[in-house]
């Protein structure tokens, strides 16, 4: 009935501010939806058109990429009906940079994390220097469940993943870390002491 629909429509201006493509939806929806089907599809039209703004966003920063990387002489495009791009030798230059950095960054990666019994030190020595390596290592052993002992000695009873040593391999950092697994207890409990 045409009250429901205004009744409905009402309900939802109450709580929102619906835009002529609001409108739009809830004059298109079956006869009889309930408010609760009407919201649904408001909010699946939202997320449609957020998602396309999101493409638009991507193909804008995508061109705008390929115009920077033009007027900075690394690479030509050709005009016309198929055209093309190439490196220019700048860009030939900029790239083996790039790939060179890339090889001494750290990775972005999620480790595995397996509990053991076992209670694993876990000390390091890196220059300030490699100050990048040095809290990406950090980060690692803090998501692997590791908690500081002092600055560069953190504890755990957690598995240290082989990805995880390659990828300090990887950095050069072997070298500059020491791990310790404490498999038994210390002697101290053994020893009785006397009266001082």
């Amino acid at each position: 009935m045409k009250g429901d629909l205004t009744l409905k429509l009402l309900e939802l201006l109450e709580n929102s501010v619906l835009n002529i493509a609001d409108l739009a939806i809830v004059f298109t929806v079956p006869y009889g939806s309930s408010i609760r089907h009407i919201e649904y599809r408001l909010a699946q039209s939202h997320r449609e058109r957020n998602s396309k703004k999101i493409e638009k966003i991507k193909k804008r920063a995508f061109y705008d990429l390929l115009y920077r990387l033009e007027r900075d002489g690394l690479m030509i495009r050709s005009k016309g009906k198929n055209s093309s791009s190439r490196l220019t030798a700048l860009g030939k230059k900029m790239l083996s940079k790039l790939k060179l950095k890339s090889k001494t960054r750290p990775p972005i990666r999620r480790y595995i994390k397996v509990m053991e019994n076992s209670l694993k030190i876990f000390m390091f020595d890196i220059p300030e220097r490699e100050r990048s390596k040095r809290n990406w290592l950090r980060s690692v052993l803090i998501h692997l469940g590791f908690s500081k002992l002092q600055k560069s000695v953190w504890t755990g009873k957690t598995k240290i993943p082989e990805e995880f040593l390659y990828d300090m391999k990887k950095l050069n950092l072997l070298s500059c870390v020491e791990i310790l697994a404490v498999t038994k207890t210390g002697s101290l409990k053994q020893i009785e002491l006397g009266d001082a």
